[in-house]
């Protein structure tokens, strides 16, 4: 990761306190994998706040393995939101 980048992942770490015992590379590979999946960049710098789509999407992943929907961020977010929150 370059210096940007390894910036990015300290405040996502803070903003996510939910993945915040995640290494530097689960982290930004996960933002890295929500950046590509859901908005088609390959690093969104612009989304570095909190958002649970970020969460929603982490949780698909893990639960289910690929991303097939592209740009629909409400599929995962009615899907899979209500078992991470509590």
């Amino acid at each position: 990761w370059n210096d940007d980048d390894r910036k990015d992942i300290t405040t996502l770490r803070y903003l996510y306190p939910e993945i915040a015992h995640w290494g530097d590379l689960a982290i930004g590979s996960a933002f890295g994998s929500y950046s590509f999946d859901i908005l088609e960049v390959q690093w969104a710098e612009w989304m570095i706040k909190r958002d649970d789509s970020f969460l929603n999407y982490c949780c698909w992943r893990q639960l289910y393995g690929e991303w097939q929907f592209h740009l629909d961020i409400d599929k995962v977010d009615q899907e899979v939101s209500h078992l991470w929150k509590i």
